[in-house]
């Protein structure tokens, strides 16, 4: 029992122990690896043969994803294994499937926040945050609602998400220096030497960071699923949709969304219902004096931008500047540059992650263009080298969102939307209902899939059962708060934040239920005819 009372999870080997009491607290995984599948297994005596895999398959490896029953990156290649064992698709097209455009338009934007933290850049444009919202947390996740959705709308939300979440990441550690707010919690990790589970108060801030860019995305016609959306429905509705269709029906719930995710993470994670967090931030926002200490100290001790850091600033802000620019709906973009090819957005933040790796972070002729002598002679590393990529790329968190892409190519492929369209025409729905039946599925299948993939291969065979499921479907696929897996963005918080899928869950419930009555009730109003042009 010696043995018993000095193990932990994560240790290897693992002790031998005769302690039934201690089953529930360190083994139910692996009872419910095997206990999920044998549960769902009736699903594989359905008609539709399959449909019926593809359902199972997709209920076991979300299942598997949310309770953490095993590691990210495993769970994330069951498509890989199954989908082709099952007959519905070979293992060629389903590989392929994990590794679209937005694949790598994370990648880049993963590479721009290394970047930051390794020039410094995110410490120095912290303090500038900190100087702007002081002490008090609150103030700080309004902030940061504001200037998160603003600047997805013009740019990218993968990458204003990537780039605010290292700007909050250096604000909290500086609020856990000062006593503000504790930026990690007491939770001992299940495996041994992870990154330590972050506090509530920080679950909240990453929160505020990732569901604010989705809803700046929402009303921007710059950016996937709206730019994919405006094409297929001009395809299918044979009408011109410009950008103020977006905005007829989706400003006002994105202003409301805003209101209640604000209130909701505050009531969640802040302490606005009071408790332990409370009390802890009530004490932490007293100490201003303290505050203003530490970061006249932090300013001292980095002391003035160097080189590295303002080269950093500069290619940040063109990439900012290339994702405008792309294809803006007012003129052409650089998109146009061949007429025969198209240029998707990670076109643009790769390309700028080649300059970040190949720009010297001090320059040996510094002498001639900055009138500066390099401070130290010798070799010239780059703005950013590999290896810090390798450590903070988080890796199993992006495998599971190729797997949110798989998902829907092998839905595709099982023939999964086209049997929901078959149902809807089969019952016949009038008008009402196949708009509560289209913003039902948009927001269902959006939990488990990114919205640009869902808009580009579902959206468009919705059109068989008419717009009034089509354009509710669609308009659904912005309700993206449920799990890592909903958006890039929310896969790269959840990555560098160590926010687990349970606690998106609980974040998202609230904001999700409100975006669904109110996309549904705006649908309703406008007669599904905000898209069509009519």
């Amino acid at each position: 029992m010696a043995e018993t009372a000095e193990y932990k999870p994560g240790d290897l080997p693992y002790a031998e122990q005769d302690d039934r009491k201690l089953f529930c607290k360190f083994h139910y995984k692996g009872v419910l690896i095997l206990v999920i599948p044998l549960i769902f297994a009736p699903i594989l005596l359905a008609e539709n043969l399959l449909v019926s895999r593809f359902i199972y398959l997709t209920i076991c490896l979300y299942l598997y994803y949310i309770l953490n029953v095993m590691a990210q990156g495993a769970t994330a290649f069951i498509y890989i294994t199954f989908v082709p064992v099952l007959g519905i698709a070979g293992s060629g097209p389903v590989s392929n499937s994990y590794y679209t455009d937005l694949i790598f338009l994370t990648y880049g934007s993963v590479i721009m926040g290394v970047m930051m933290d390794t020039s410094k850049l995110g410490d120095r444009l912290g303090i500038l945050v900190i100087k702007i919202c002081g002490s008090n947390i609150r103030i700080l996740q309004i902030f940061l609602v504001i200037v998160t959705a603003v600047s997805s709308i013009f740019v990218n939300s993968t990458v204003m998400a990537a780039f605010w979440m290292k700007v909050a990441i250096a604000v909290m550690t500086e609020f856990n220096d000062a006593g503000i707010a504790k930026m990690y919690s007491d939770e001992e990790p299940y495996e041994r030497g992870s990154k330590p589970y972050p506090s509530r108060p920080a679950v909240g801030i990453y929160l505020t960071v990732c569901y604010a860019s989705t809803l700046g995305a929402m009303i921007s016609p710059l950016q996937d699923p709206n730019d994919a959306l405006i094409d297929i429905f001009n395809m299918n509705l044979n009408g011109k949709v410009g950008a103020e269709s977006f905005l007829v029906l989706l400003i006002v719930p994105m202003i409301l969304s805003m209101i209640v995710l604000i209130v909701w993470i505050n009531i969640m994670f802040l302490g606005l219902a009071g408790g332990s967090v409370k009390q802890e931030l009530a004490e932490g926002a007293g100490n201003k004096d303290g505050l203003k200490q530490a970061m006249v100290d932090k300013q001292e001790k980095m002391g003035p931008w160097t080189i590295h850091t303002k080269l950093s600033l500069a290619l940040v802000l063109l990439t900012f500047l290339m994702m405008m620019t792309r294809k803006p709906r007012f003129m052409d973009g650089w998109d146009t540059i061949s007429e025969v090819t198209s240029n998707g957005p990670s076109v643009a933040i790769i390309g700028m992650s080649i300059l970040f790796f190949g720009v010297p972070a001090n320059y040996m002729f510094c002498k001639y263009y900055m009138c500066r002598q390099p401070k130290k002679e010798g070799s010239v590393p780059s703005l950013l080298g590999w290896k810090a990529v390798n450590s903070n790329t988080p890796w199993g968190h992006i495998f599971m969102l190729g797997a949110g892409f798989s998902c829907v190519f092998s839905g595709k492929h099982a023939g999964f939307f086209d049997y929901l369209v078959d149902s809807a025409v089969k019952s016949k729905m009038g008008n009402g209902t196949a708009m509560v039946y289209g913003s039902a599925l948009g927001t269902i299948l959006t939990i488990l899939s990114p919205a640009t993939t869902l808009a580009k291969l579902a959206v468009p065979i919705m059109f068989g059962a008419g717009k009034k499921l089509a354009v509710p479907f669609a308009a659904a696929l912005h309700n993206q708060f449920m799990l890592p897996t909903s958006t890039p963005s929310n896969t790269i918080i959840a990555g560098w934040g160590n926010v687990r899928p349970y606690q998106f869950l609980l974040g998202g419930l609230v904001p999700t239920i409100f975006m669904f009555i109110l996309i549904l009730g705006f649908t309703m109003a406008l007669g599904g005819t905000a898209f069509s042009g009519y």
